[in-house]
């Protein structure tokens, strides 16, 4: 339970940091990735993770908002030092960032970039339903993960006013981040081949009653 006085220091850093710099000049992709309890079934509930990657400089924070979730913990590095979240599991809110204290820890999320990197996608991930695909995110950033019960589906929350964003770095202060356009998919590791039949009828009605459930 997060007590009253750290939602709205919550409130207060995720407007820090997403105040910064409104020009849109680089990309931050977010994956909801999904491991189902029974490989294949899709109503037997799970454990979800978020990822992501980056354009250069790196990822300076991230403001995510998800449906259908239990909270578990932060994968986040350490560099990224601010970290709440907070909701139900018809919204949660999960913020983490860098405090913008330097030096800056550049590269965070940037395939191939410097700053040393533990996530690799699972073997045979690929986009759930009809997300897109924007392809490998090994060499990015694991940022959350926690579970979801039996019969729902975890996903981004399609809320005009919880939206997903996220902060990049761009150079030294006093303007050292700048707002990303954020681009989302979620992506399963799919299931043995006689296993497909049955769980490609299961997901049709599943994200249509997901969707309903965060208009």
């Amino acid at each position: 339970m997060i007590r009253s006085r750290n939602v709205f220091w919550l409130a207060a850093v995720a407007a820090m940091l997403f105040s910064q710099a409104p020009a849109r000049a680089a990309n931050v992709w977010f994956s909801l990735n999904l491991q189902f309890n029974t490989p294949g079934n899709v109503n037997s509930g799970g454990t979800w993770t978020t990822v992501a990657k980056a354009d250069p400089q790196g990822i300076a924070a991230a403001n995510m908002y998800l449906a259908n979730t239990t909270f578990g913990s932060f994968l986040a590095p350490p560099q990224l030092d601010v970290q709440m979240q907070v909701g139900t599991t018809t919204i949660r809110n999960i913020v983490t960032g860098d405090s913008l204290t330097p030096p800056y820890p550049l590269g965070i999320g940037v395939i191939g970039s410097s700053f040393p990197s533990t996530y690799v996608d699972p073997v045979g991930i690929v986009p759930f339903g009809g997300n897109p695909n924007y392809g490998s995110f090994s060499g990015g950033v694991a940022l959350a993960t926690g579970t979801f019960a039996p019969g729902v589906i975890p996903n981004w929350t399609s809320s005009r006013v919880s939206v997903t964003d996220a902060n990049v770095f761009t150079g030294p202060a006093p303007a050292p981040v700048m707002d990303a356009d954020t681009l989302l998919t979620v992506r399963w590791v799919v299931p043995e081949p006689a296993t497909l039949g049955l769980a490609s009828i299961a997901i049709v009605g599943l994200i249509a009653a997901s969707r309903r459930s965060v208009r």
